[in-house]
């Protein structure tokens, strides 16, 4: 018995930072995805003409820019998290089994990204729904579905 307690309490030694890095990396990820996300709501809330702040629009075009950067998606992906921690995820096992196609799809974000931040207070729905097509691929290829 009491060396079970042993067993028991050395793998919780071993795995518990590995839980730790990976609930860590899960939300470092869903926190920058959340960030996309609300900058995309923004941009289309005023592109739509529902807010009446056309001013900001440059600013959450620049913000959309840095939110989509790889030095951002990549590395928040980086932690194979697949069956690990205790963190819930949407992010499927097929991101890591398939990581060239995964990160060529973060590199198409970045690039998406960057002509939205380019266009500045002239972006448009067109530089939306670049965008979005982009998202769409990664949720379509590698995030369960609901």
């Amino acid at each position: 018995m009491l060396r079970m307690i042993a067993v028991a309490a050395l793998a919780v030694c071993v795995a518990g930072p590995a839980l730790a890095d990976a609930d860590a990396s899960i939300k470092y990820r869903k926190n920058a995805m959340k960030a996309i996300g609300a900058e995309m709501g923004s941009i289309v809330a005023i592109l739509k003409g529902e807010i009446d702040n056309k001013g900001a629009l440059a600013t959450h075009a620049a913000i959309m820019g840095a939110a989509t950067k790889t030095a951002i998606t990549k590395p928040a992906f980086m932690t194979k998290t697949d069956g690990e921690g205790s963190e819930k995820t949407t992010s499927t096992g097929a991101i890591w089994t398939d990581w060239a196609k995964f990160e060529a799809g973060l590199v198409a974000l970045e690039k998406a990204g960057a002509a939205m931040a380019d266009a500045g207070a002239n972006a448009s729905m067109d530089h939306v729904k670049a965008l979005g097509a982009t998202c769409k691929g990664c949720h379509d290829n590698f995030r369960e579905k609901k």
